[in-house]
């Protein structure tokens, strides 16, 4: 297996090449198929050798960016010839057995600064892209069925790293990932979830629809400003609602107004 080793502050990550993911596929693809799993792209044919790519909404376990970024069952690398994405998960998710080491064989890495600049300011090599899940935790805890709520008015740190290495901004929103799992909401707990199975813990069938938007082309700024870091911020909540509203009719979300907190 062909590994390159990625060293953050704490943690040593392997980043497989694509080709090694082959094995897997089939079992993938029928995920896809079951799920109905796809992507879609609405962008031109500018360069995006080095871009970030946010992500929206979390969901519960954000199947849609763990399928569409880490592997190769929507054909990424047709679709995005010549990019490598890696998508930054927290470290928690490489402390429990048997997850950790899925997430280092497909690629993933510790959403830390220190890994977001390794793969942004050109160590590992041109055509990398990082992707990440901009809400985080917090958005998580409030997904509910048929509803599209970003956390994003304060999450301005890959804001920053976008204006420190002149990377793109890559808009991204799954439509049906808030559908995958329904919340029970009653006096006892707020953040019970039930979904598909005896136990509840396999995702609800339902169709999503991965929707890339057209890039944000960010000129570079060693130092960024509070002003430059706030302006950039604006324009990527337009370009996240204007995503949004023209593809919402689409995918059966016409009478979901997004609500960006």
């Amino acid at each position: 297996m062909a590994t390159t080793s990625v060293e953050d502050t704490h943690w040593r990550i392997n980043i497989v090449n694509e080709n090694d993911l082959v094995d897997l596929l089939p079992l993938l693809q029928v995920y896809c198929e079951f799920y109905y799993q796809t992507e879609e792209i609405l962008r031109t044919n500018d360069e995006l050798l080095l871009s970030i790519f946010g992500y929206h909404p979390h969901g519960v376990l954000t199947f849609g960016a763990g399928v569409n970024f880490l592997t190769e069952a929507t054909h990424f690398s047709t679709l995005f010839p010549g990019i490598r994405p890696h998508l930054m998960i927290l470290r928690y998710q490489f402390l429990v057995p048997f997850s950790r080491e899925l997430f280092l064989y497909l690629g993933a890495c510790r959403v830390s600064r220190e890994s977001c600049q390794y793969f942004l300011n050109g160590s590992s090599g041109q055509g990398n892209a990082i992707v990440i899940v901009c809400g985080g935790m917090t958005e998580m805890y409030l997904t509910e069925y048929q509803t599209m709520i970003f956390y994003l008015k304060k999450r301005k740190g890959f804001i920053r790293l976008a204006l420190e290495n002149g990377a793109s901004l890559v808009p991204v929103i799954s439509f049906g990932e808030n559908e995958h799992f329904r919340r029970f909401k009653n006096w006892i707990s707020n953040r019970w979830i039930w979904g598909r199975s005896i136990i509840g813990c396999l995702p609800l069938r339902h169709p999503v629809t991965t929707v890339v938007g057209k890039p944000i082309h960010v000129n570079q700024i060693i130092d960024p400003s509070q002003t430059d870091i706030d302006q950039l911020h604006y324009q990527y909540l337009q370009a996240i609602e204007q995503l949004y509203n023209i593809n919402k009719a689409n995918y059966g979300f016409e009478h979901v107004k997004l609500k960006i907190i």
